[in-house]
């Protein structure tokens, strides 16, 4: 099995789990409604109708919800991840057991509400610096325990993943800056590694300098909180040897004078 096949099962066997997880967080016992009020072998046929403009994500998500609620049930998506659904359309179809549609439903609509909302916010983002080299990514600033639908959500908006986890990669931050005793001791201690992505984040344009006139380069240099004007003498700084990446302040007001 290659590595990249290896990957993507464990990223199933996540998403798997999340699902799980959410319908026996919802469903504990059994739906006690339906139970009590829909005959148990009575059909139903329904659509999920947008409510909003929005960037289509989780589709598949939401299809795997309902099979593994009950395997029967039809499902047909009239959206891929990524296309643009404006308001009043129809997202997708189900049809099947009125148990298990109705066991389903609220799980389905949470997880891609979320994933939905995620990705109209990264589209507009990627929009914002559309003619420029600038990439968005995302960070792992996110809701514990569905960080990958958050990643996928990321990138049917249009933008990039950064690092998934602290096993991923090497980010050295402020704190670790400090612990360490400065920017050359963690340059000499990480000047062995090999095959192993790296990023240093810096707080001011010396720190830049220093890393520079080293003999390790990492990979990225993160510039944290600086102004544009601050990156843009850190670009010139640079001169294109090592990728930059600016943290902080960047918002939808202030992101295309950034890039």
């Amino acid at each position: 099995m290659s590595a990249v096949s290896k990957k993507n099962k464990s990223q199933f066997g996540n998403i798997f789990k999340i699902i799980a997880t959410a319908i026996k967080e919802d469903v504990p016992c059994g739906d006690i409604t339906s139970r009590h009020t829909v005959p148990i072998k009575a059909g139903a046929e329904g659509y999920a109708i947008s409510r909003d403009d929005y960037v289509v994500s989780g589709i598949d998500i939401a299809r795997m919800i309902y099979l593994h609620v009950d395997n029967n049930i039809k499902f047909k998506s009239f959206f891929k991840n990524g296309q643009f659904i404006k308001k009043g359309q129809k997202l997708y179809s189900v049809k099947g057991n009125a148990r298990s549609i109705l066991l389903a439903e609220r799980t389905v609509l949470n997880i891609i509400g979320h994933m939905m909302g995620i990705a109209t916010k990264t589209r507009k983002f990627v929009r914002l610096v559309k003619g420029t080299k600038t990439k968005i990514l995302d960070t792992r600033k996110t809701v514990p325990g569905i960080r990958i639908l958050q990643r996928l959500a990321v990138k049917d908006g249009g933008a990039f993943n950064h690092r998934f986890s602290l096993s991923d990669a090497v980010l050295v931050k402020e704190n670790h800056i400090s612990i360490c005793g400065g920017i050359k001791k963690v340059l000499k201690k990480l000047s062995h590694l090999k095959n192993i992505r790296t990023e240093i984040e810096i707080r001011n344009l010396d720190e830049l300098n220093e890393i520079l006139g080293s003999k390790f380069q990492p990979d990225i240099i993160m510039l944290d909180n600086m102004s544009p004007a601050m990156v843009k003498k850190a670009v010139k700084i640079n001169k294109k040897r090592v990728k930059l990446e600016v943290s902080g302040g960047v918002n939808e007001k202030t992101i295309r004078t950034y890039a």
